[in-house]
């Protein structure tokens, strides 16, 4: 039976022409490697590129999308071949990331905005509050995308606003070898 893995990222794919080509390698990898993923449900950006890649390399898809994207036309459903083949509606944002950390069996934050810090942050405090367990968590920084958030993480912790321990619940993911590594120990 195949795990699924939640992928975060941009509904944009950045400035760096490189990020599409990557998420795009990603979502092949992921397929390859015997994983369906969980994701908030876009077509666009570096997101839509995963899913896609996805597809296309025999994997499957699950969108939690809430109703409010799908009627302020943020995305376009009767165009989609995202799908395949489930797409879960929900009320609110809070139910969205709970059906999507509920059916995961692991996490990866690739490059995005402010939605995908909240994301990150949201699993990691699930971590630290015990709420998710045994669930890797892979920060895809390649390119030093988030070494910003490395360092700013590193600094909590220094500044002892944060236990040490919560740096064991993410692994940073430099390149494609670490990434193979760790979707092997899911």
């Amino acid at each position: 039976m195949k795990k699924n893995i939640c992928v975060f990222g941009g509904s944009n794919s950045g400035k760096d022409s490189d990020n599409r080509k990557t998420a795009l390698l990603i979502g092949k990898i992921i397929a390859d490697n015997n994983f369906n993923i969980i994701f908030g449900g876009g077509e666009k950006g570096i997101m839509g590129s995963v899913a896609s890649s996805v597809i296309k390399h025999g994997a499957k898809t699950t969108g939690v999308i809430p109703k409010f994207l799908m009627q302020n036309d943020m995305i376009n459903l009767s165009h989609s071949n995202l799908f395949n083949k489930e797409l879960i509606s929900t009320e609110t944002m809070h139910e969205r990331k709970k059906i999507m950390y509920d059916l995961s069996d692991s996490f990866l934050i690739l490059p995005g905005g402010v939605g995908t810090l909240d994301e990150c942050f949201e699993v990691l405090t699930w971590c630290q509050l015990n709420l998710i367990k045994n669930k890797n968590i892979g920060i895809i920084n390649f390119h030093g995308y988030w070494d910003p958030l490395i360092i700013l993480i590193n600094h909590i912790v220094k500044e002892k606003f944060m236990g040490s321990f919560n740096l064991n619940y993410f692994e940073e993911i430099k390149d494609i070898k670490m990434l193979k590594k760790f979707l092997k120990k899911i």
